[in-house]
């Protein structure tokens, strides 16, 4: 018995497609083998460029492991609100039980200068690791995605429209004031300093009602102390439009403004 071998066609290839009653040929093409490795090669690269751009600019993008959707980014950046805020309340308690163990002790109470001193003493070692593992966390959420990145301008590119128009009453500390109040008069207005997204609107006992704008470039600003909103989570505002109104409950804005994760002083960007 004689082995044979299969071998590979040297000539072109053809394929035909005939009528299977009357045999009449309905197509017919030749292809040599390197022709028909390209072709096959080809498509397969055009099915990869298809499956990448139904992934990158599709909601089929939130079904990859790993990837961030709506809610958990939400999450993130109103967790990273909320440790801020306890940062805050915490420095303000150690600056009043220091200011009372003074008084108990017969010590004369702290001045402004002592004051500014304390709230620029570095936090421990422990809860700046935690804060700056936090801010990277939220970070990398912001900055994961699938998609080719817009054409970046940063937060010195863009044009701040004025939430309000009032008195800077508290300025902007970055260790116990990162945000910055604006007097104003009851039933003011209060609008959305760029176009974004209402990705929050949130209540509490002591701060009111109040909103987040998610905007491009990495940017959300806060706006707390409000008595009514004007907007719903999910919904598209443009610049300098209504968002919010302020009522009895508060004389002032309660004003933050966030790039990149970290918390940056609106009066360098916004005349108020």
């Amino acid at each position: 018995m004689s082995d044979k071998k299969t071998r590979l066609p040297k000539g072109k290839i053809r394929f035909t497609i005939n009528e299977d009653e009357t045999h009449r040929i309905l197509w017919r093409r030749k292809a040599s083998l390197r022709q028909l490795i390209l072709i096959l090669v080809a498509a397969l690269l055009l099915l990869g460029v298809i499956f990448w751009f139904t992934v990158a600019y599709t909601p089929l993008r939130t079904l990859v492991p790993g990837y961030p959707d709506a809610r958990s980014r939400q999450a993130a950046i109103e967790n990273a609100l909320r440790i801020d805020s306890l940062e805050q309340a915490i420095a303000r308690w150690y600056l009043y039980t220091e200011d009372l163990r003074r008084v108990l002790e017969g010590e004369p109470a702290m001045g402004i200068d002592s004051i500014g001193r304390l709230a620029a003493r570095p936090v421990s070692p422990r809860a700046a690791m935690q804060d700056s593992l936090l801010r990277a966390e939220v970070t990398e959420q912001e900055q994961f995605t699938l998609s080719a990145r817009r054409g970046q301008t940063g937060i010195d590119g863009q044009h701040f429209f004025p939430p309000v128009k009032g008195v800077l009453t508290f300025p902007f500390d970055r260790i116990t004031h990162p945000y910055v109040d604006i007097a104003l008069p009851e039933d003011s207005p209060v609008k959305a300093t760029l176009d974004g997204t209402v990705i929050s609107s949130i209540f509490s006992e002591f701060d009111g009602y109040g909103i987040i704008l998610q905007h491009a470039d990495n940017i959300i600003s806060v706006y707390r102390h409000c008595d009514r909103l004007l907007c719903k989570t999910g919904e598209k505002v443009p610049a300098g439009s209504a968002i919010a109104f302020l009522g009895k409950s508060s004389d002032h804005l309660h004003f933050e403004l966030w790039y990149d994760g970290q918390p940056v002083d609106p009066s360098i960007y916004i005349h108020f």
